[in-house]
């Protein structure tokens, strides 16, 4: 998958393999964006069993910034989904150091200790070990080498 998506996509979700739900967002503008994420994103876990809640890897490498509007709809996107998740990593450029904060801040904000922001791929995968089978494991493994370095 590369990294310049077509001009109308602002992200993908989609569950590959197992639980894992991989999500890579690329823009949103505006809360209307917003909105329809987190609707595909609510749709995307009502296929998990509750008993078995789904695994998110949400890569916002792509993003620069997020507009107010957006950050408000994502805070109260993450505290709906702190029900329906089992673990959440979140991996954001090292480099932006904006967006580092920004998605810090909102995952403060809706107080989930299993939803975590990270730099490096390596990270993510480990924070999801626990919750993930071997094959889920691999796939979290090759959606992040996915994301073509800047």
């Amino acid at each position: 998958m590369s990294d310049n998506p077509p001009s109308s996509a602002r992200f993908t979700l989609e569950t590959r393999v197992g639980r894992l739900i991989e999500a890579r967002v690329f823009r949103l503008a505006d809360r209307a964006e917003a909105d329809i994420y987190a609707e595909r994103l609510r749709l995307e876990t009502t296929k998990h069993a509750p008993a078995r809640p789904a695994v998110l890897l949400a890569d916002h490498r792509p993003v620069v910034v997020y507009p107010q509007p957006v950050t408000d709809r994502l805070v109260e996107l993450f505290q709906l989904m702190n029900t329906r998740l089992e673990r959440v990593a979140i991996i954001v450029s090292p480099s932006n150091a904006t967006m580092i904060l920004q998605l810090e801040r909102l995952v403060r904000e809706a107080r989930f200790p299993m939803r975590k922001v990270f730099r490096e791929p390596d990270g993510a995968v480990e924070h999801l070990r626990e919750a993930l089978d071997p094959d889920e494991l691999a796939r979290a493994r090759a959606f992040l080498a996915e994301h073509r370095a800047e």
